[in-house]
């Protein structure tokens, strides 16, 4: 009756440490970030190609493509850790916000942050969360950025706001 009790003993004890390495790996997997919906999104690394864009931007009232949208209400802010928001500077309604992802000196891909309670432009609603965009700075100093989704193009114009 002993040794069955000792072998019953041993398998609590074998299981109870299964567990535990368990739990410890499951731990170790949240402490290090894999699986956490807390993920740094991906940023511009090279300042040189994200200090155009640092500052506040007013969208024009109606995008280049499309003249029977209005527009006019968004607002554009961009940091120098490259996250940007942009939202209705008229209502104070939050948009879209996330970080920008310059890739070259014309496309770039806007990283939209998940948690937020997102409205997308008008214009722009068929984005995705990682949506690659084409961006041209003009001569007089304007920032167009062009979302092309197969069907059309809706390019928002921004100038830079006081």
């Amino acid at each position: 009756m002993g040794k069955l009790i000792e072998k019953k003993n041993e398998k609590k004890t074998a299981c109870r440490t299964v567990l535990f390495i368990i739990c410890l790996v499951g731990m170790i997997f949240c402490l290090t970030g894999c699986g956490a919906s807390e993920k740094k999104l991906p940023g511009t690394e090279d300042a040189s190609l994200l200090k155009p864009f640092l500052g506040g931007w007013q969208c024009e009232e109606t995008p280049l493509e499309r003249q029977d949208i209005y527009t006019g209400y968004l607002h554009l802010e961009v940091q120098d850790d490259s996250s940007y928001s942009m939202y209705d500077i008229g209502a104070g309604n939050p948009g879209i916000e996330g970080t920008l992802e310059i890739q070259t000196e014309d496309t770039m891909v806007i990283h939209i942050h998940e948690t937020v309670d997102t409205d997308l432009p008008n214009g722009w609603e068929t984005m995705s969360m990682d949506q690659p965009l084409t961006y041209r700075f003009t001569e007089d100093g304007k920032l167009e950025m062009s979302l092309a989704d197969g069907e059309e193009t809706v390019t928002l114009v921004f100038g830079r706001s006081c």
